[in-house]
């Protein structure tokens, strides 16, 4: 069996950065977290999404932690966050053949280059540009960056939805298959049919604090489609029926424990 040794020096850099966010950004979240302030300002946002993904920190300690500091109704937006993880996660793992299909996805030959020049930060289009650069180097992007990434990827560049997903796969610290497959998904029009989101320059001004203006951008296009549509596996669907009779049966309630200090 291989042993991973995690350095306790991990746990306390978690644990500090949720103190720190809880103590004094939390109930300031909703207001200010659609904001990317750069790379060096990350203030208005917990950053914990690294932690988390490596478990280093429970999405129900967290939240448990949060519910300590604030009342549900003044934090309900973070809460709302840190689940949408846990429901991508379940919704995937009840339709593995998404993941089997991204997962045999093959790069065009003939559009090599223009992926090249994307992933190297040659586009021209300034704000995608320098989130290529923060993205190899800092190992990160603001949730809202992402978004804006992906549709520029995919409209303005027409480049194929999972050379970006992979590439985010690629350097993101925090990369979570689940969240990171379904939203490339969902900004694309697929994981909600008919439902795409289209990056819009002075949106970004906006919420870049004017950092960026970016040209030329594709203000109008189709949702992508695909012919196959996924369903709940049945197999995936009768384990999870199978579970929720033997909990009642055995009346069996989830629930959850105090946060400890040490995570």
């Amino acid at each position: 069996m291989k042993r991973i040794r995690i350095d306790e020096n991990l746990y306390e850099a978690a644990n500090e950065r949720a103190e720190d966010f809880i103590n004094f950004g939390l109930t300031d979240y909703a207001k200010l977290r659609n904001f990317d302030f750069g790379p060096n300002d990350r203030t208005n946002i917990s950053c914990l999404s690294s932690f988390i993904s490596h478990r280093l920190i429970f999405e129900q300690e967290l939240v448990n932690h949060a519910l300590a500091k604030a009342p549900f109704s003044k934090i309900e937006k973070f809460i709302q966050e840190i689940y949408w993880r846990t429901y991508w996660k379940g919704w995937l793992e009840l339709r593995p053949e998404v993941w089997d299909d991204y997962a045999r996805y093959k790069e065009n030959p003939e559009i090599k280059k223009n992926i090249e020049e994307a992933k190297n930060g040659a586009t021209g289009i300034d704000c995608f540009d320098a989130w290529v650069k923060e993205l190899i180097e800092e190992n990160y992007l603001h949730n809202h960056a992402r978004m804006w990434f992906a549709s520029i990827w995919i409209f303005t560049l027409k480049l194929p939805w999972q050379s970006g997903a992979n590439f985010f796969m690629e350097h993101l610290l925090d990369g979570d298959a689940a969240s990171n497959t379904l939203s490339w998904r969902w900004v694309a029009g697929l994981q909600t049919k008919g439902k795409h989101y289209l990056a819009q320059a002075s949106n970004i001004n906006k919420f870049t604090a004017k950092r960026f203006d970016p040209k030329n951008l594709i203000l109008d296009a189709d949702p992508l489609s695909e012919k196959k549509s996924y369903e709940i596996s049945k197999n995936r669907g009768q384990k999870l029926k199978t579970l929720f009779e033997f909990l009642r049966k055995e009346n069996i309630e989830f629930v959850s424990d105090e946060p400890h200090e040490q995570k």
